[in-house]
């Protein structure tokens, strides 16, 4: 931790639990926006929340950030080397290797650059076998028509 501390530490400063901070920690994103605010005013920080079109996101990504990925989903592609080049021309082809081999850091890197639309297709695929297919369908939350639903709460 930054400051040196436990997390039984700062989720006393924060006046939370540990075991809440081991889930923000492990990737849980059920945030409560109260938890964040004492959270970040605990380590002198303070919390900023934005909304950023998945288009325009993708859109202003500097080169770095495609090379960054590339370099995430590398070792996805043992049969051929990846290239920055390749995100564009095959996005399919990279996402079925993603949706397919890829651990949690490389899915959620892949989905935040090309979007759920084109994971919605690459998972659509004939190549993907059924079970990766009917798992994408229920994280993006599809019915049996295609349509998608609204998260459930």
């Amino acid at each position: 931790m930054a400051k040196g501390w436990t997390l039984a530490e700062l989720a006393k400063r924060a006046g939370t639990s540990a075991p809440t901070l081991h889930r923000y920690e492990g990737g849980w994103d059920r945030f409560e926006v109260a938890t964040l605010r004492r959270i970040a005013r605990a380590l002198g920080s303070y919390l900023e929340i934005r909304m950023v079109s998945e288009e325009a996101d993708r859109a202003s990504a500097p080169g770095a950030s495609r090379r960054q990925l590339v370099s995430l989903l590398a070792p996805l592609f043992w049969d051929r080397k990846l290239a920055p080049g390749d995100l564009d021309r095959y996005p399919g082809w990279v996402l079925r290797r993603v949706l397919a081999f890829g651990d949690r850091r490389q899915v959620a890197a892949a989905r935040r650059f090309f979007g759920d639309d084109a994971v919605r297709a690459a998972a659509a695929h004939r190549s993907v076998d059924p079970r990766t297919r009917n798992y994408w369908r229920l994280i993006l939350q599809e019915t049996d028509d295609g349509a998608s639903e609204s998260p459930r709460r």
